[in-house]
């Protein structure tokens, strides 16, 4: 049915140019959506949106400069039929016909030349915004085809379009040309809209990266940006770019072409229409592509301190606003995602050179939260020149739901369906036949994920979700099962309803978009938007508040015995020395303490004092001069009762704190022995050195002497301490010749002035104290003989 792709309407000739028929190549897949119920007189759901709807605003982006065959095609599904018209720009000028219709469960395609409406450069106001008005509930889709790069974009509805969005894009290789630019695209869907645009990197039409600026534009005019490539790290890739509106606008983002990752050797062009932030997600569940090694993906944040975890890596995150996390997982890694506020993910099937499979090219696709479930859709996987063997068509469901599933009347066969790692759901990538199939949940009250890609040679590939709901999202951030958020004691944390509505009432009173919470309990939100859409949510707060019990104060007999533990319901641990052990083995008396964090990030803290029964005592003296012997020794064990002291000599003491007398000069060993209240007992020991004590001095010297000893006046000590030592020579008269404070330094015969001292009798005085600190003095006499 798809050979005359124009229709029964057709295209006029005048405005056909000379376009000749083409070879359909990369069609888009044609989705007949069943989402929602046959038009009746029931009240409208003001709060939910989807891709089905009556009126469209759309635009398409520009594809890369190089390829033979370049067009643009529209087409439309219905279930139930409908007549449309196209037109396009402020001033609603018929596309062809102009007037079109499309019967029920099928599809139209307009074909249209590219020179119409592609979006030209960067920052450019133009008139390409096309405009399509049904009769009846329609799906619209767009391709923008160029020889081996294509894209298609599911096209949502005026009244699913916002006011808040980001860009999802990918960088450029930087080759300094603007062939393969990232690139978005905004169409505006009524008058004086104002549009503030905060470009990531810096714009080929010369707008600074950070600087917001602000276009006016009027209903059917379009503004594209373009990324400036100038070989320069860090520009080319417009993902995050910021743009807000005061009325809704159609948001489009990708590239002209590019390779993924950025050292692929082959690039297509990336077309996505990118949803509002209000129908963002926290949890998502990913399956890879089917006949690939391995995926591409980016996270992008909406808010400040998004935590986002990434089961397949087991790793975790943290966003800011506008920030990305770009990672791969191989094809066996299915994997959830979880976030603590709402996120944007896309999927990447990357260049052909950089996998085995030998089939396929660039393509994104928008992966939906668990929130946009559907149940029922009717999609087309859609051949082309070179697409013409391999389909498939991945499928997310609760595992509880799995077999509900019916592609084309039969359930999924089971050789197809594996459970996730982890999380309550399941997926299949079930390989499918080109053509049309019905995908459907046979209970009415359940739903699924899914998106279709087709591969044909190393060139072509394309891939796109089967359908989505676009409903508005209230989600105050909580556990993703049961709406639980926990805080630590002490803490305080703002709950976000989230500035897409104008409305509010929490169950606190208060009115604004957020609210601070410290206690346990129940918060609950109703908050309502510009066109009435009211919404509810709940979270319960839980105030955790863990505890270390390392028990009573203790004593142990011996050092290592007691152990202390933590607990195990912590992550990370620190003690009192910094390490970082769950248990600490005491080894002396002391103090310990510890601090622990469990995974929601509390801290717990606790202490105890530990004595190790550990035999401690100490002396007086290590070192005594026999002529002063006596040795104190005094016991400073904690909680010890009894003693016995064995000081070497063969003498032994009861008495806690003893005084011994050394009767000869010997290096002796004491030993301690302690017992504690308890009966621990415990030795330690010690050295004590009794040493001599002596001072003598010859009588005589000869300063040329041919004996080396005989040259210098020299006391010689045995037990002096060298630190108190003073010794100094007199002559007849009273007057000081020679002084030294080393013991080690003698007189050789020589005045202070330098001359030599004349033969004589000197008079030498030795002031000096023994190691213990006793203080001595002795003088005499010494001939200096020349």
């Amino acid at each position: 049915m798809f050979q005359d792709i124009f229709g029964t309407h057709g295209i006029t000739n005048a405005w056909r140019y000379n376009l000749k028929m083409k070879k359909t190549i990369l069609l888009i897949g044609i989705l007949f959506f069943f989402i929602c119920p046959v038009i009746s007189d029931e009240p409208e759901d003001l709060c939910h949106y989807s891709t089905e709807g009556r009126d469209f605003w759309f635009g398409l982006m520009q594809n890369r400069d190089k390829g033979n065959d370049h067009y643009l095609e529209i087409t439309v599904t219905s279930r139930i039929g409908a007549d449309f018209t196209l037109t396009y720009g402020p001033n609603e000028m018929p596309i062809g016909d102009g007037s079109y219709s499309v019967a029920a469960n099928d599809s139209r395609t307009i074909q249209i030349p590219f020179e119409l409406l592609e979006s030209k450069g960067s920052e450019n106001t133009e008139g390409k915004g096309i405009h399509l008005q049904a009769s009846n509930p329609v799906n619209v889709y767009a391709l923008n085809y160029r020889t081996q790069s294509s894209d298609v974009a599911v096209i949502y509805p005026t009244k699913s379009l916002g006011t808040e969005y980001y860009a999802m894009c990918y960088m450029p290789p930087q080759v300094g040309s603007n062939e393969k630019n990232s690139e978005f695209l905004i169409v505006a869907s009524e008058n004086d809209t104002k549009v503030t645009i905060t470009p990531s990197v810096n714009t080929a039409g010369g707008k600074t990266a950070g600087i917001p600026f602000t276009i006016s534009l009027s209903k059917g005019q379009s503004f594209q940006v373009q990324s400036l490539n100038n070989n320069i790290t860090g520009q080319g890739d417009l993902t995050g770019t910021y743009i807000s509106s005061d009325k809704p606008i159609a948001f489009f983002s990708g590239s002209k072409a590019t390779p993924i990752p950025v050292n692929g050797n082959s690039y297509d062009h990336l077309y996505e229409q990118m949803p509002p932030t209000s129908t963002w997600g926290r949890v998502f569940y990913i399956v890879p592509l089917a006949s690939r090694l391995k995926d591409t993906y980016r996270v992008l944040a909406a808010d400040d301190a998004t935590v986002v975890t990434i089961e397949g890596l087991n790793r975790i995150i943290t966003l800011n606003r506008g920030e990305y996390f770009e990672f791969e997982l191989d094809r066996n890694q299915a994997s959830r995602l979880i976030s603590t506020k709402r996120v944007l993910l896309a999927q990447y099937c990357r260049s052909q050179n950089l996998d085995n499979s030998g089939v396929g090219d660039p393509f994104m696709i928008i992966l939906s939260p668990v929130t946009q479930k559907i149940d029922d859709v009717t999609f087309v996987a859609y051949e082309s020149a070179l697409i013409q063997d391999i389909f498939y068509i991945n499928i997310t469901s609760l595992t509880s739901e799995i077999n509900h599933i019916i592609l084309d009347d039969a359930p999924i066969s089971s050789q197809y369906i594996k459970a996730f790692p982890k999380g309550e759901y399941s997926y299949a990538r079930v390989p499918v036949s080109k053509g049309t199939h019905r995908l459907y949940n046979d209970n009415k009250d359940g739903g699924f994920l899914a998106f279709v890609y087709g591969f044909g040679d190393r060139t072509e590939s394309y891939g796109y979700g089967v359908g989505y709901n676009l409903d508005i999202q209230l989600d105050i951030e909580g556990d993703i099962k049961d709406d639980t958020l926990v805080i630590c004691r002490g803490d305080s944390y703002k709950l976000d309803a989230g500035d897409y509505f104008i409305n509010y009432k929490w169950s606190t009173g208060e009115t604004g978009s957020t609210i601070v919470v410290t206690k346990e309990g129940w918060y609950t939100v109703i908050a309502s938007t510009p066109s009435g859409c009211t919404k509810s949510d709940k979270v319960y707060v839980k105030v955790e508040d863990p505890k270390i019990d390392l028990g009573e104060d203790k004593v142990a007999c011996y050092p290592g015995e007691i152990i202390l533990d933590a607990g195990p319901e912590f992550e990370k641990y620190l003690w009192q020395d910094g390490s970082t052990d769950r248990t600490f083995r005491v080894l002396e008396t002391g103090d310990y303490s510890v601090t622990a964090t469990n995974e929601r990030g509390c801290n717990a803290s606790a202490s105890v004092r530990v004595s190790v029964f550990d035999p401690v005592f100490s002396q007086n003296y290590e070192v005594a001069s026999i002529e002063h012997p006596a040795i104190s020794f005094f016991n400073e064990t904690e909680n010890s009762v009894g003693f016995w002291w064995n000081f070497g000599d063969g003498a032994t003491s009861n008495e806690e704190n003893p005084v011994h007398h050394y009767s000869a000069i010997g290096k002796y060993r004491v030993v301690f022995q302690a017992t504690s209240k308890f009966g621990c007992a415990d030795t330690t020991s010690s050295t004590v050195k009794i040493i001599p004590f002596t001072l003598s001095t010859p009588n005589a010297f000869r300063p040329e002497s041919e004996i080396a000893e005989n040259r210098v006046f020299l006391p010689i000590t045995e037990g002096i301490d060298p630190e108190k030592y003073h010794l100094r020579i007199f002559n007849r008269v009273g007057s000081t010749v020679f002084e030294s404070k080393n013991p080690e330094t003698g007189w050789d015969g020589k005045m202070k002035n330098g001359t030599l001292a004349e033969s004589g009798v000197f008079v030498w005085i030795v002031q000096y104290a023994d190691v213990q600190g006793y203080a001595h003095q002795q003088k005499g006499t010494v001939m200096l003989v020349r």
